[in-house]
Formats: structure tokens, C-alpha cells, sequence
């Protein structure tokens, strides 16, 4: 189940999308393969859900991470990287940063018996528990209010 092997962390670092999504949009001229390239990753990521090919779809990610960064300088940065080459090494088989990268929160599909060990190895990171939603995004909780 795709649920149960995704865990999401926090880098510990905020950014300022804007200038990345800047450099990303600019950059679209030059990096037309990359874009196509993540693309038919989507489709693929597509196939797979509907196949139940849970552990597949983490091994796509983490070969879609890696083309999402030739897209901007800011999207990882060395601490990022460092603790994504930790999650793999600990088990995890792929993930990615949420949203325009350089910071925030780091998704990775992990099989639920390697858990342990990445838990272990990323301790320092806190984790954020969730859950799949078939009708998307909910707020459950504003601490702006």
C-alpha cells in the first residue's frame, strides 16, 4: 500500500520560491528535455499507481528528483542533498522536495521494514505524519489564526 511507505521530513530549511520558480521559468528554453523527460516520468508514475507497483513508483521518484534538479540552481542545495544520500544509503528507494525545492519538506517512499533504519539514520529531521486523501488537501490545522 502507497500510504504506508511514504514518510515527509523537514529539511529544517525555508526558501524563497519565487526566485526559484523565476529561474526555473526562465530556464525553460534550455531545459526543454529535462521537462520532457520528467513528463513521460509522470505517465510512467501514472502506469505504476494504477499496476500497484508501489516500490517502482519510489525508484521513478528518485530518478525524477534528480532531473527536477538540472531545472534551477536553488532546488537542492549541499545539506539537502546530503540528507537525501542518508535516506537512500537507510533504505528509502526514492523521493523528492516538495514544492519549488531549496528547502521545506523532503517526501521519500521508503518499504515500511526499511522504516526503522531510515528513522534511525534521519533522527535529527523531524517527521511529519500524514495520510493519502482521495479528496485532496485538508487544513487540520492553522496556527495563523
Amino acid at each position: 500500500h502507497l500510504s504506508e511507505n511514504l514518510l515527509l521530513l523537514y529539511t529544517g530549511q525555508t526558501r524563497e520560491a519565487g526566485a526559484i520558480l523565476a529561474e526555473q521559468q526562465a530556464n525553460i528554453p534550455y531545459r526543454l528535455g529535462e521537462l520532457r523527460e520528467l513528463k513521460a516520468m509522470a505517465e510512467e508514475g501514472y502506469r505504476l499507481l494504477q499496476a500497484g507497483q508501489v516500490d517502482e513508483l519510489g525508484r521513478l521518484l528518485d530518478a525524477s528528483w534528480r532531473v527536477k534538479q538540472r531545472l534551477a540552481s536553488g532546488i537542492a542545495n549541499g545539506s539537502i542533498q546530503a540528507m537525501y544520500e542518508t535516506a537512500l544509503r537507510a533504505g528509502a528507494l526514492g523521493g523528492k522536495v516538495c514544492g519549488a525545492g531549496g528547502g521545506g519538506f523532503l517526501l521519500l517512499y521508503c518499504p515500511y521494514e526499511r522504516q526503522p533504519a531510515l528513522r534511525a539514520a534521519l533522527s535529527p529531521y523531524r517527521e511529519l505524519p500524514f495520510h493519502l486523501e482521495p479528496d485532496g488537501s485538508k487544513v487540520i490545522l492553522n496556527i495563523r489564526r
